[in-house]
């Protein structure tokens, strides 16, 4: 085995089969720590292809932190999420749907597309004004020609954005701001059980995502139900995390 071929095995092993985009704009990519990005421009979450088919998703924010547009392409067919609609090749279509290619329907208080060509589903939780977070998960192996927010092996969360913003020319990319907060703080006092050594990366991830966001239930919400999904049923979180941060159902 080559150096480079040990480096995809060690990198295969290590991997997430999950990506996740939540709050105002935070990045859990499918291996390492999350990242934030904050910006209104359209970008690609992940772009892959698999036994000569190819899978695209694209996603844009609003001005107010919320996935306001999301592309899902596979095989050719064009899914689009926008405006609290479901529009496949451009017509509106209902829940449960069934096409050849993939499924949606209603998974709890989520929505899931599922790909019937390769283990791979898109799940979202929609609010009033957009999404509020949106899973891809990916049931093999990463694709060595993957690109995207998501990303792949030995690429810094910097690359990643710089690599994966799609032109235009109206749109702007902000640097993140980290100010304390104190239901942050709050919150991520429960949370010394199961974060460990990445607890602080998180805390200051916290503090960029509700930043300018103060106002908006969903995206600090969003990011908080996210964490505790993380930590589990067993955590001292996960009964408290409600009353410490004032989030409903």
């Amino acid at each position: 085995m080559t150096p480079q071929q040990r480096m995809l095995s060690v990198c295969f092993l290590l991997v997430s089969v999950t990506c996740r985009t939540y709050g105002s704009g935070v990045v859990q990519p499918f291996k390492g720590l999350g990242y934030y990005v904050r910006s209104n421009c359209p970008f690609t979450l992940t772009r892959f292809t698999h036994n000569r088919v190819e899978y695209d998703i694209t996603i844009r924010r609003g001005d107010s932190g919320l996935l306001v547009q999301v592309e899902i392409t596979m095989n050719k067919v064009r899914t689009v999420l926008q405006n609290g609609s479901i529009l496949v090749e451009k017509k509106s279509v209902s829940l449960p749907y069934d096409h050849t290619y993939q499924h949606i329907f209603q998974y709890g208080i989520y929505t899931r597309l599922r790909s019937s060509l390769l283990p791979l589903s898109v799940t979202w939780h929609s609010v009033p004004g957009g999404i509020d977070s949106l899973w891809v998960e990916l049931e093999q192996e990463l694709s060595t020609d993957m690109t995207g927010l998501c990303g792949k092996c030995n690429v810094t969360g910097q690359q990643l954005i710089r690599g994966s913003t799609l032109t235009d020319d109206t749109c702007q990319t902000r640097d993140p701001v980290s100010v304390p907060n104190p239901v942050c703080e709050h919150f991520f006092s429960y949370t010394l059980g199961c974060l460990q050594s990445s607890r602080l990366h998180y805390f200051q991830l916290c503090h960029k995502n509700i930043y300018g966001c103060e106002n908006s239930e969903h995206i600090g919400c969003a990011f908080f139900r996210e964490i505790v999904l993380h930590c589990g049923k067993s955590s001292n979180v996960w009964e408290k995390w409600r009353s410490v941060t004032q989030c409903g159902n």
